[in-house]
């Protein structure tokens, strides 16, 4: 009897195992309650609810990665009037957050200012955000690309009065706050020197 349960162990040992993968994500979403909602293919409904100095933020910007096994999304504060330099409360990002296979596997809080958009990159690989003062008060451009594995940088770029020139992984992040007009930054800053055009140069016969 014991030499048969040994062989079945053995046997059981000699399948092979092959990596599963997790359920799809479906739907994404926050409720009116202020609570997050990721749902996968197998029904299951992994709840985020905002943290407590979220109070009154809650979460925006909600995206899918393509392989539809990673969500990001973006973490808001309440900013009170005196803080907001305004009339009135609003909300403004200060995180972004990564969820992949059932958990928050990163987190990338704003190193200063506040996130006004965010991309995937990369499939699913990179992330990428924009930050620039609450509700665009001055010229300030500036996006970070990370690594979502790592959680490492490995881009950033800012606005260069010198040299208006502007990465492709960057232009998407800039859709909805586009940049000014090159005469309108030196209007604002008329001791800044004007951006200067590149001219492609004439190719070697």
């Amino acid at each position: 009897m014991r030499k048969l349960f040994a062989l079945l162990c053995l046997a059981s040992a000699c399948i092979p195992t092959f990596a599963q993968t997790s359920p799809a994500v479906t739907k994404a979403y926050a409720d009116n309650k202020g609570s997050l909602h990721i749902i996968t293919a197998d029904g299951r409904n992994y709840t985020i609810r905002p943290k407590p100095w979220q109070a009154g933020g809650g979460f925006e910007a909600i995206k899918i990665a393509p392989g539809r096994r990673t969500v990001g999304w973006l973490a808001d504060q309440m900013l009170d009037p005196l803080q907001a330099n305004s009339n009135d409360s609003y909300p403004v990002a200060q995180e972004l957050a990564i969820w992949r296979d059932g958990r928050v596997i990163r987190r990338f809080p704003a190193p200063a200012l506040v996130i006004w958009d965010w991309i995937f990159l990369n499939g699913s690989k990179e992330a990428a955000f924009h930050i620039a003062p609450p509700r665009g008060q001055d010229f300030n451009y500036a996006c970070i690309r990370f690594d979502i594995d790592t959680g490492k940088q490995i881009a950033h770029w800012a606005l260069d009065r010198r040299d208006y020139v502007v990465p492709d992984w960057v232009k998407p992040l800039l859709v909805n706050d586009p940049l000014p007009d090159p005469e309108e930054l030196s209007k604002r800053f008329p001791d800044a020197p004007m951006p200067t055009k590149k001219t492609a140069q004439p190719q070697a016969k």
